[in-house]
């Protein structure tokens, strides 16, 4: 009986959060996502590392600067994508899904490849005692060899396990919570990505 009041008053409290959530979403749509971007995959990230009972901070400050980064420009190209094909017909969720994956997914993933090199490669030549400089022509070319090796076989998982989510993202989500959904989903992905960042 106790544990009635208890989680009804949990309940209250939860709907709560969301209502402010999305409140602030609709008032400022590009810190939300920023904020709502790189917090989801930075818990996200830090369940997976912790998982594996060891935490790199460099790596979740990495990951969760690139998801927070590009939020914004997902939102607003997903509502361009709205505007294009209204709708949750099954068409306009295909042409919708598939206009994302050829147009973003083969520069999202090449990107997040070097802007996982590039910026990893800065935090750690910044560590004290490491006595290494960052060395830009060899960073570019390890991550031009890394790009060669790597992207061809991203581009094919990528399109297996990013077109169902975003079909999924059109068809069931409303636009303010598209971020908080996508990020989640970029978590799973971002956990495989970066092993095969460090592979």
């Amino acid at each position: 009986q106790a544990a009635r009041p208890a989680a009804a008053s949990c309940c209250r409290s939860m709907a709560a959060v969301y209502r402010r959530f999305v409140s602030l979403q609709q008032r400022y749509p590009v810190r939300m996502s920023l904020a709502t971007g790189g917090g989801v995959m930075s818990l996200g990230d830090a369940l997976v590392q912790l998982r594996n009972e060891r935490f790199d901070v460099h790596r979740n400050a990495v990951v969760s600067a690139y998801n927070g980064a590009t939020a914004p420009f997902f939102l607003f190209w997903w509502c361009a994508l709205d505007r294009w094909w209204p709708g949750t017909a099954l068409g306009a969720v295909a042409r919708k899904s598939l206009m994302n994956q050829v147009c973003v997914g083969p520069f999202n993933s090449a990107f997040f490849l070097a802007w996982s090199l590039a910026v990893g490669a800065w935090l750690h030549s910044g560590e004290r005692g490491s006595g290494s400089e960052l060395d830009l022509p060899a960073l570019g070319g390890e991550i031009a060899a890394k790009a060669r090796e790597e992207v061809p076989g991203l581009l094919l998982t990528s399109g297996v396990f990013w077109f169902p989510a975003n079909a999924a993202n059109f068809m069931f989500v409303p636009t303010h919570l598209r971020i908080l959904f996508m990020s989640s989903c970029s978590v799973v992905w971002g956990a495989y990505i970066s092993f095969v960042v460090h592979r």
